[in-house]
């Protein structure tokens, strides 16, 4: 089986050879891989299911408010892109899209925190313009992923913190879902093969039904120091997949004992009946040893195997 059939079969909820995983490194961890001799790509040395698309995104030129900058790539950029993707697949790889902040996290980096959680109520008119005008923008650069042939489209936004929502439902239901739907129903447009996978740091639980109902097929991070996996998996296993689940803050920061012990604990609760792609909840940064890194990928090795991973 190839990384893309077993990637693909996982999020069909269908158990491949075994549980497909990625990890995404810091620059600091690639050094490392360099200073131990290893001159090829991280996830080739060691044998990650899935690769991204990086397509180049300029900086806002001096003297240009950042809210109208909205750069696009262009149709030529759009098809070496998918020269990319395709020697990808011709080496049985799955290609993810670049992850580009969302709607919520843009209207931050345009306004600023304050003004976008007053937003809904000191110019409701204004604010839901402002949303609407990034989700336009939206659509055109994920849009660019999938017309370069991506096999699964990564949007999001953080809506979490470690132990609630940044917003409350009912906010979300009013301002933020109808243009998540509509993006996605947008993407799919595009291409109604394509997978989206939702980035959500920290604590989403109370969103997953709705992440389902639009039409979300991975849910992507699965902070573990922030929700319940197992309920996850319990609740909503059916119908979502999960991507990440081990965890940065705490697995990945015991003994490499301790790692492989988490890493086959969180194989045994999340990958039976497929839907689960194995992965730290988060870019590993340089203060994860060196040795942990090296241990969560013999803990793959050693128990990612159908029919009874993590064991």
């Amino acid at each position: 089986m190839t990384s893309r059939e077993r990637v693909l079969t996982a999020i069909c909820h269908q158990e491949a050879d075994r549980v497909p995983f990625n990890l995404r490194p810091g620059e600091e961890l690639v050094a490392r891989l360099r200073a131990e001799g290893v001159a090829e790509d991280f996830a080739d040395h060691f044998g990650h299911d899935v690769r991204y698309l990086y397509l180049g995104w300029p900086a806002v030129p001096e003297g240009v408010p950042a809210a109208e900058w909205t750069p696009v790539p262009s149709d030529a950029e759009v098809a070496v892109a998918a020269q990319e993707v395709a020697a990808f697949h011709a080496r049985g790889l799955a290609v993810c899209g670049q992850y580009l902040m969302g709607v919520y996290e843009h209207a931050k980096t345009w306004t600023g925190d304050e003004a976008t959680m007053m937003g809904p109520y000191d110019d409701p008119a204004g604010f839901a313009d402002l949303l609407d005008r990034i989700t336009a923008w939206k659509m055109a650069t994920y849009g660019a992923h999938v017309r370069a042939g991506v096999d699964i489209v990564w949007i999001g936004d953080d809506l979490g913190t470690q132990r609630s929502l940044v917003m409350s439902p009912a906010q979300y239901r009013q301002w933020y879902r109808p243009r998540h739907q509509r993006l996605i129903e947008h993407l799919r447009g595009l291409n109604p093969e394509v997978r989206v996978a939702f980035h959500c740091c920290g604590h989403v639980t109370p969103l997953i039904r709705d992440l389902i109902e639009i039409g979300v097929d991975i849910l992507e991070a699965v902070q573990a120091e922030a929700m319940d996996i197992a309920g996850l998996k319990r609740e909503f296993g059916r119908d979502i997949c999960f991507w990440g689940g081990v965890g940065a803050q705490s697995v990945l920061h015991g003994s490499p004992a301790q790692v492989r012990a988490g890493v086959a604990e969180t194989l045994r609760i999340m990958a039976p009946g497929g839907g689960y792609i194995a992965a730290p909840c988060h870019t590993l940064t340089d203060d994860v040893p060196w040795e942990n890194v090296l241990a969560f990928h013999e803990a793959i090795r050693d128990y990612a195997a159908y029919p009874q991973p993590g064991i």
